[in-house]
Formats: structure tokens, sequence, C-alpha cells
């Protein structure tokens, strides 16, 4: 067809061809302006329902006006020819890969000019669903403009009822294009998301011998994080791409409006970074996701140091046990009676424990024999002190009998907490029996007790026979 003229429009040469038609360069004879005029393959012209959906998609798609957006100057037919005119843009995507690495300010600016053509077409009700390098063009000035709206919504009838071939492109294919042509936006965010992997690291974050080798790595495997390529990569960045490469939809970024704020807020922080003084770099307010990954970091820093010093501090808690366990095993009746005796010119309670202790450890030994003396002496001079008269011996009778039933009363309640198994309780009775009322037969009794429990003696069985009362 080079060479001749459709409507107004004279082809000069051929640019493209795709499974919906064929793209040429072309003038308008009129104007003299140049164009990319793309006709459709006659397979679909003769397809009255596509064709219907076709003039309305491009219907829609002329009231876009976005200065990241290609803008369709004219639609129209001549016989049997179905075409439309566009901007003609003859750089793309491609072409500045093919040439070598993006730069991360450039890809930034590139993608967020791709995301703000992508929002204005979806709010046109518009899905792209083929965003790849080929369909993302510049104009003379570097302006990036979104291409190629051929698939967005009106190939059900052409590329998988007619000729079997999934919707899109595989290596920038959303998951959920292979299983359902009844996409949304969401589609696109994920083929962008590709399509800004690919600036970023240099490659796509999939690829296979074979389409089906890489439309499965779509569906089933997760990307590697672009840092694992690149270090430099912001984590801002690399946390937006991985969220826009979800396979779940839900899990992507809301709209495309979204990812254009994100990456002005990225590039505006990489700005202001290489612009600071050497002294004040990383001084720019960071990201919700670079606080965020921070404050994990910082977070994850203290609790492993937490269990750190909770070990540390249990270690020296059993360390210090073991101590005083050793301590006491090696402690013989002569340290406690050397104990007992410094602490009964200061401390004569502290004395009788130590000297109890002693008795309650080596009820065998010599020294608890001495100690036994020495709890009745200092209970005797506790008396003393406390103007008991030691010796009674001048009271009446009546009273003596009267102090026998009541020591007699105390000691059978010993005797009934020793049956009922609360030895602790019935050796202080027994104590108290013996210290206060020495002069009372129930004072040997109690004494008794205390030695044949110090020795290991059985308590006294319920029923066993009870010494008599005092008359």
């Amino acid at each position: 067809m080079v060479g001749t003229t459709v409507g107004k429009f004279r082809i000069e040469a051929q640019v493209s061809s795709g499974g919906m038609g064929t793209i040429y360069r072309a003038t308008d004879v009129e104007s003299g302006q140049l164009v990319a005029l793309k006709v459709l393959r006659q397979a679909l012209a003769a397809d009255r329902a596509f064709l219907q959906r076709f003039r309305r998609e491009v219907a829609a798609l002329q009231k876009v006006q976005h200065p990241n957006v290609v803008r369709i100057y004219d639609v129209g037919a001549e016989g049997a020819l179905h075409y439309y005119a566009m901007e003609y843009l003859p750089e793309s995507l491609s072409d500045l890969l093919r040439r070598g690495p993006v730069g991360l300010p450039r890809a930034l600016e590139v993608a967020a000019q791709v995301a703000r053509g992508l929002a204005a077409v979806h709010a046109a009700n518009i899905r792209h669903r083929d965003v790849k390098p080929s369909n993302i063009l510049f104009d003379a000035e570097g302006t990036t403009k979104v291409a190629d709206f051929g698939i967005a919504k009106l190939s059900d009838a052409t590329r998988v009822t007619q000729t079997g071939v999934i919707v899109g492109t595989p290596a920038y294919m959303a998951p959920e294009q292979v299983e359902d042509t009844s996409v949304d936006a969401r589609a696109d965010i994920y083929s962008l998301g590709v399509v800004l992997y690919e600036l970023v690291v240099g490659r796509p974050p999939f690829d296979g011998s074979t389409t089906l080798d890489i439309l499965r790595k779509h569906r089933y495997t997760l990307p590697e994080s672009p840092k694992s390529f690149k270090p430099e990569v912001p984590n801002a960045l690399a946390h937006l791409i991985l969220g826009m490469l979800a396979k779940d939809p839900s899990k992507r970024p809301g709209t495309m409006a979204m990812v254009a704020d994100a990456l002005d807020h990225i590039g505006q922080n990489i700005a202001a970074d290489a612009s600071a003084p050497a002294g004040r770099k990383g001084e720019r307010k960071l990201s919700t996701a670079e606080l965020t990954e921070r404050y994990e970091r910082v977070a994850n820093r203290v609790l492993r140091w937490g269990r750190r010093l909770a070990a540390l501090a249990a270690a020296v808690a059993l360390a210090y046990l073991g101590y005083r366990l050793v301590a006491y095993m090696r402690l013989g009746p002569a340290d406690y009676l050397r104990a007992a005796q410094a602490l009964e010119a200061s401390d004569t309670p502290g004395a009788i424990g130590e000297y109890e202790a002693l008795v309650g450890r080596f009820p065998q030994s010599p020294e608890a024999a001495n100690a036994r003396a020495r709890i009745r002496a200092l209970n005797e001079e506790e008396r003393k002190r406390q103007g008991k008269p030691p010796d009674i011996a001048g009271q009446s009778e009546s009273a003596r009998a009267l102090r026998a039933q009541i020591a007699y009363l105390h000691y059978r309640r010993a005797e009934k907490q020793a049956e009922a198994g609360d030895l602790e309780h019935a050796r202080r009775i027994y104590r108290m029996v013996r210290d206060c009322f020495p002069d009372t037969l129930w004072s040997v009794q109690a004494d008794r007790r205390l030695q044949g429990m110090e020795m290991g003696a059985p308590a006294p069985a319920p029923g066993e026979q009870k010494e008599s009362p005092p008359p």
C-alpha cells in the first residue's frame, strides 16, 4: 500500500505490523501533517460487531486529551479499508532500552508519565491491556506518550475467539490475563510494574525459553527484588515495584494515579538527595515504606539484643544460684556454730535461728547438743530481759496448776498439728511450751518432742496414747 492514498492520507512507508493491522507512516494531503496510520486487517473489518466496538473505542480515545497519551486525529473508512490516524512518534522505549541502561531519574520520569497517561485513559473507562516498551513512545521534547490501544477491550472476538492467541504480550502480561479476558485497570498496573522493573534492572522479572514458561512464571513465581541486582535502588522504589507485581490484583496499588504520585515522590527524594551537600545527604524526608523498613530494622535489633540480655541475665542468675548451693553444701556444723556465736552479742533472735538451723541440719553432731543448750540459755536470758521471773517456785499451788493446765493445752495443740502433718507449726508451739512453761512437765515433754523431730522421729499417730492431763 506504500504510495497509495487512503482517505486524505498518503502512505509513505510501513512502520510495523501487528495482530490488529498494519501501521504506516503517512502524510495528511490537506495539512501536510505527518501521522501514523493504522489500517485494520481485512478479517477484522468484515466483523460488524467488532467494527462497532472499534468505532466506539476510538471515539472515546479521541476525547482523552492528555500530554502523555498519543492523540488520535481521525478515524474513517475507504471501501473495505478501515483506519485511524494518530500522532507519529518514531522513537519508542524499546529503542531507548536497546541503546543501553537508563538512568534511575529518567526511568522514574518515564514510568511516572506513563502512569499519568494511563490514569487518564482509565478515567475514560478504557483498559490498555498491552503496556510494553514498544507501546511507549517519545516526542521530540522527550515527553512520554502511551500508544497502541488496539487491544483495549476490543479484542475478545479477535485474538481470543478467532485466533486463539492470548490477549497481551507474555513478557509483560498480568497473571489474570492468562485466564480471564475481562480484566480491570490493575492488569495495566502489573504490566507497568514489569516495564519499570526492566527500566531499573535492565531486564524483565521473568523470562523463559517458551511463551508457556513465561506465562507460568507470571502466574506462580515471585519476582526477585530489584535490590538483588541493583543495591543502590531506593527501598521505597523496590517496595513499589514488588507491590505492582503482586499476583493478587487486590494487593497492588489501587489506581494508576497512586502509582504516579509514588513515582513522583521517589523521584523528588532522589533529586533532593543528589543536590544536597555531601554532609547533608540523607536528611531528606523518608517515604512511608523507608520509615517502615527502618522501624522494623530497629525493632528487630532491639528484640535481638533483648533476647541476648535475657539469656545473659538467666545465665548470671543460674551461676549465682549454683554458687549459693555450693556454698550451702560446703557449710559444716562448726560454720553454723561460729555464725551463731558471732550473733549472740548483737542479734539474739538471729543467733537462735542459726543454732536451730544447725540442729535441724546436723542433729547428731556434737555441735547440735551445744546448740540446744545455747538455745535454752538464750531463751532464758530473753525472759529475764523482759522481766519474766525465771523461777516461779514461790507461787501458789493453784497458780502452778493453772500454768500446768495451760501448758498442757498448748502441748495438745502442738500434738494435733503434728498429727495433721503441719510439723513447722507444731515445732513453734512445742518451743513456746518449752520456753514459756519451764516449770511444768509439758516443757520437758515439748523439748523431747522437738529433739525427736530433729532426729527424724515419726510424728504421733492419731489415736496414740497421750500423756495424762495435769490434775
